[in-house]
């Protein structure tokens, strides 16, 4: 090894901020080697004095350059879809039930958005109670579907038929429900015991960085999903 002292004789001083190595390599390509406007690099010789001030000479071409990198990294970063409120929120359902082993009623499927079913039996609606929790929740899509159900159910099945229902009944929720559709969806199993519900959602604040396209939504999950998203953003890759 070398003497401490010739060590130092023979390095160059660089001056300056150390950024994480990927947005470094990203940010010099992009603005020609250098980081950013403030990191431009001021190599002192080896015996030179150092200079008391650093001097940043910096073009209208590059600043440009450097703001256009910017404003694609802020594109990049914002998400396509909706963040997840009570009317972007949509339950998808399909059933088929039977009465006392006959089909007594068959959705194939249909979709239900935020609002109260209009002329519905008040019974319905203490039959599906929802849960006050901050705000009214008596809208939820979940609490739709599930109210337009039960009354197209029991007018074919009457009040005191729903235990002789069986059947099944899907339905899926672009975001997953709150304290008070759980309540409610316990509330539907209880009068309907016999039918097989299968729940499935999702969580808007993911999905809403996803492709709407199928063909991108496949390739956003196979590139690693919203970490992988992360990842190539910082790697300085803005666009598909």
């Amino acid at each position: 090894g070398l003497e401490p002292s010739s060590a130092t004789s023979r390095r160059a001083t660089l001056r300056a901020p150390t950024l994480a190595a990927p947005r470094a390599a990203a940010a010099m390509a992009a603005v020609g080697g250098c980081s950013s406007p403030s990191d431009k690099l001021a190599v002192v010789p080896s015996g030179a004095a150092e200079p008391e001030e650093e001097q940043e000479h910096w073009t209208e071409a590059e600043w440009e350059a450097w703001n256009r990198r910017e404003r694609a990294k802020q594109r990049a970063e914002m998400p396509v879809g909706s963040s997840p409120s009570t009317d972007s929120i949509v339950s998808h359902v399909s059933y088929k039930v039977f009465h006392k082993g006959l089909l007594m009623s068959h959705e194939p499927g249909r979709l239900f958005f935020s609002e109260i079913p209009m002329n519905v039996d008040p019974r319905i609606g203490e039959m599906l109670q929802p849960i006050f929790s901050h705000i009214n929740r008596d809208d939820h899509s979940e609490r739709a579907a599930f109210m337009h159900i039960t009354r197209a159910l029991l007018k074919r099945c009457g009040w005191e038929g729903s235990d002789d229902c069986s059947g099944w009944l899907r339905m899926y929720i672009t975001h997953f429900p709150c304290i008070s559709c759980v309540a409610v969806t316990c509330q539907f199993v209880r009068f309907f015991p016999a039918v097989r519900l299968e729940l499935d959602f999702d969580n808007m604040w993911k999905t809403r960085f996803e492709p709407a396209d199928k063909l991108g939504a496949d390739r956003f999950h196979g590139q690693g999903g919203l970490a992988g998203r992360r990842k190539r953003i910082e790697d300085g890759f803005f666009e598909w």
